[in-house]
């Protein structure tokens, strides 16, 4: 996110890919902490992600940053997907 001024707020997005050949289908994750949040609220937000990424496409999710102290900041994201197999 880069430096970003405290009570300022920046967004990120990121793009999940399925590489299978096969649908995925959400099965769980886990959200985010302060001062990370999905944009728009929980997973995925105002993201294109769906329950299901169908073989060979994409989906984005939308992370907003928004500091309330100077210094790092970190977190994960955990999503979790299952092509069946």
């Amino acid at each position: 996110f880069g430096n970003v001024t405290v009570g300022a707020t920046t967004t990120y997005t990121f793009t999940l890919n399925n590489t299978g050949a096969v649908p995925a289908t959400a099965v769980g994750g886990s959200g985010l902490g302060a001062p990370f949040t999905f944009l728009g609220g929980s997973y995925p937000g105002t993201g294109t992600c769906t329950n299901t990424i169908n073989a060979g496409a994409s989906c984005t999710i939308v992370v907003e940053f928004a500091p309330t102290g100077s210094g790092a900041s970190n977190d994960a994201i955990d999503i979790n997907y299952n092509n069946g197999v």
